[in-house]
């Protein structure tokens, strides 16, 4: 018999915006995570991380500006984004573990980085709309689309917005295939 699988998304604000919002949604999505492993079911966690990556890619930044003396360098949106899937994935993940352990479900529970292939040519890197990071002024912006960045105007100043292509592969999918056997 085939096993049962699925896969669960969690969207742009599932996790909330900031580290006290997300510790305060992990609770209950662990709980509905359980309940499927719990009648059987294999399951995989994927999840936006927009408002977790522009908080770890301004703080780079404003490391940067504040600290010139140490060297410190800004951190590629790429590095950003593997920072929010660990921290991401090392919440839910010890919230699984502790429901599945709380209801006596010995099963292990792991976070995978991954990093997705997309197509170069996707329509949505001409026309970026995901926003990040926090409001900036008129300066910041202008420095930023001085970069080759974008940004768009909001209420109260502006923010950056970056590209989300439709991801087409998952790089590390062979060694996601291997712990499903």
């Amino acid at each position: 018999m085939a096993k049962k699988r699925i896969v669960i998304a969690l969207g742009h604000n599932a996790l909330g915006t900031n580290l006290p919002e997300q510790k305060a949604a992990i609770g209950p999505t662990a709980q509905i995570i359980a309940d499927f492993i719990q009648t059987g079911w294999q399951v995989a966690v994927v999840h936006s991380n927009a408002p977790q990556v522009g908080m770890i890619h301004t703080a780079m930044n404003e490391l940067c500006q504040n600290h010139p003396e140490e060297g410190y360098t800004p951190a590629p949106m790429s590095v950003c984004s593997a920072m929010s899937q660990g921290y991401i994935g090392y919440d839910l993940q010890n919230a699984i573990r502790e429901e599945l352990l709380n209801r006596g479900i010995g099963r292990p529970v792991t976070t995978i980085l991954t990093q997705v292939v997309v197509n170069p040519y996707d329509d949505s890197f001409y026309k970026p709309v995901k926003v990040i990071g926090r409001v900036m002024t008129r300066e910041e912006a202008d420095a930023e689309e001085e970069k080759g960045n974008y940004v768009t105007k909001v209420e109260g100043g502006y923010r950056r917005i970056v590209s989300a292509p439709k991801p087409e592969d998952i790089v590390e999918i062979d060694a996601i295939r291997t712990l499903s056997d």
